[in-house]
């Protein structure tokens, strides 16, 4: 496969791909990581890693392709392009669509995350890409991101719309660490439940 990089030790980037038909064929399964472009995708990976693995960039649409990133936990995070606003052209995005999509349908995406920015009320990208995981099959968890940027009044307005919206939703920062654990838990859970059904 093309647009392979591999570097030391777990928790780098393992695979980028940026074509489509290059999707690695690893048995390992996959976290995807889905949300509208500067939501904090990257930021979450490195905290989720423990460590400084993806390149966070301060413009929207710098994620290009899909980043493949390996855990300590046997399971890879995809890193997807974000949705929504970004500073390219309409071909460029539609080749992000179409990449995410084949992932997607893939089969090989045991959980998405659909990272969510608490502050952005009744956004229809956050609500188009709910129904598109529903659509495909693909079991996922809303990931309220940047959590530590809302006061408190702010957060219990922000967990009672979100709740209507998305349903179930975990609030967590990746900037002071807040909820990390607990989504680390709630991955690990879910991966295992998906893996002892398919083995059962």
């Amino acid at each position: 496969m093309n647009q392979v990089k591999r570097r030391p030790g777990r928790g780098d980037l393992v695979a980028a791909v940026y074509r489509g038909g290059e999707l690695p064929g690893s048995p390992a399964p996959v976290v995807a990581l889905v949300g509208r472009s500067n939501v904090g995708k990257s930021s979450l990976i490195n905290r989720l890693l423990g460590r400084a693995a993806a390149r966070i960039a301060k413009k929207p649409g710098k994620t290009r392709g899909i980043h493949f990133y390996e855990t300590d936990k046997g399971f890879l995070l995809a890193d997807l392009p974000g949705a929504g606003f970004a500073r390219a052209p309409r071909r460029e995005r539609e080749r992000w669509e179409g990449l995410a999509d084949e992932l997607l349908e893939s089969g090989a995406v045991t959980l998405a995350l659909r990272l969510v920015d608490p502050r952005v009320s009744d956004a229809a990208v956050d609500r188009a890409l709910r129904d598109a995981l529903v659509t495909r099959g693909v079991p996922s968890l809303a990931v309220a991101t940047k959590w530590d940027r809302l006061s408190a009044a702010e957060r219990v307005r922000a967990r009672r719309r979100l709740a209507a919206e998305h349903g179930e939703i975990l609030a967590v920062s990746a900037r002071s660490g807040e909820g990390i654990e607990q989504l680390r838990r709630e991955i690990r859970r879910r991966v295992l439940e998906v893996e002892e059904n398919a083995n059962g």
